[in-house]
């Protein structure tokens, strides 16, 4: 009834896209982040540096705890 589910040859893929690395402009152009978000980003990345998707939600949830608290 179940098989065994086989290792996906696609999983290093979708590992390096986690690791891609975009520029705030990018950032700002993207459809998976809410309005909020984008202008979170606007006033917390720097111009010329590059950001992980991670690094860009790390950075996001700093600024909302600092303003929480």
């Amino acid at each position: 009834m179940f098989t065994k589910k086989e290792p996906d040859p696609k999983k290093p893929e979708a590992q390096q896209k986690n690791n891609q690395k975009y520029s705030k402009a990018q950032f700002a152009e993207s459809r998976q982040l809410s309005r909020i978000e984008k202008d979170i980003l606007a006033a917390v990345l720097l111009e010329k540096q590059t950001y992980t998707l991670q690094e860009a939600q790390q950075h996001i949830q700093q600024f909302m705890n600092g303003e929480a608290q």
